[in-house]
């Protein structure tokens, strides 16, 4: 590894469960205002072999007084380029997103493929339509009370402690700045990926309809699978058990390794 790449790396990419000789490499790109610690718990649930990264984007947590990524051209190029330290094997990666993370993801898998020549084994998108399609609802303001208002919308109880007073002074600049990062780059023309792709969303999500999820499947010039869960932007955290199980699947299906046995030993594929 060359000492001009460690640092980039090290900044952006953060392993949660280190594995020696993976079979599986899974990255994670979070939600808009999210952070890399939202998939620790991950470890938990994923099949042994499985190499657990994350990404941490700029402007927050330990990354506080970086400035956020301004548009998608900016952001996604930075990620790929991080992740080239982590890809010295022949370990398949799955690349994950939730939310506005789902675009992150693809346009990453579309920089692999186009920049590096290195197809992701798979790509699950989670609680989003595809970005060649307009928006079902109009993003929200940049005032402190339209952001806040959002993310009780969409993100219920999980929000409520980081909206707290003290709190929401930190957290709500990113979320600004993620959300005018995703108004600016959606819609998009069609652009393909050879990269499988697997959707996820929840029923009750009325800002991400499900015939509209669906559409993923134009993405792709590989296969494509999709898959509904009860619950609203959230549902993964709603139905983590089911979601594990569902993303276990996916992993097995897309890489072909034997992902359906989880970290515990306990089977996810009945």
């Amino acid at each position: 590894m060359s000492s001009d790449r460690a640092p980039a790396g090290a900044s952006w990419i953060r392993r949660n469960r280190r594995c020696h000789n993976p079979r599986i490499r899974l990255l994670c790109l979070p939600h808009a205002g999210g952070t890399a610690s939202f998939h620790h718990s991950w470890a938990s649930w994923l099949p042994d072999g499985t190499d657990l990264l994350s990404v941490q984007y700029p402007g927050r947590q330990d990354r506080i007084s970086e400035p956020c990524a301004s548009t998608m051209d900016d952001l996604a190029p930075q990620v790929a380029q991080a992740l080239q330290p982590h890809l010295d094997d022949d370990s398949p990666l799955v690349l994950f997103g939730h939310s506005m993370g789902a675009w992150v993801a693809f346009e990453v898998a579309r920089h692999l493929e186009m920049s590096f020549a290195r197809r992701p084994a798979g790509l699950i998108v989670s609680a989003q339509i595809p970005p060649h399609l307009p928006p079902e609802r109009e993003w929200p303001g940049e005032s402190d009370d339209e952001l806040i208002a959002e993310l009780r919308r969409t993100g219920g109880t999980y929000t409520d402690p980081m909206l707290q007073p003290g709190l929401r002074e930190l957290v709500l600049p990113a979320v600004r700045a993620d959300f005018r990062l995703v108004r600016e780059y959606s819609p998009q023309r069609l652009r393909r990926i050879s990269t499988p792709i697997t959707a996820f969303a929840g029923v009750d999500d009325a800002g991400v309809p499900w015939n509209r999820v669906t559409e993923w499947k134009d993405a792709t010039t590989g296969s494509f699978a999709s898959q509904t869960f009860p619950g609203g932007h959230f549902y993964l955290l709603e139905h983590e058990r089911e979601f594990a199980h569902q993303v276990n699947r996916a992993i097995h299906r897309m890489t072909g390794t034997g992902a359906a046995h989880s970290h515990t030993g306990q089977h996810a594929d009945d």
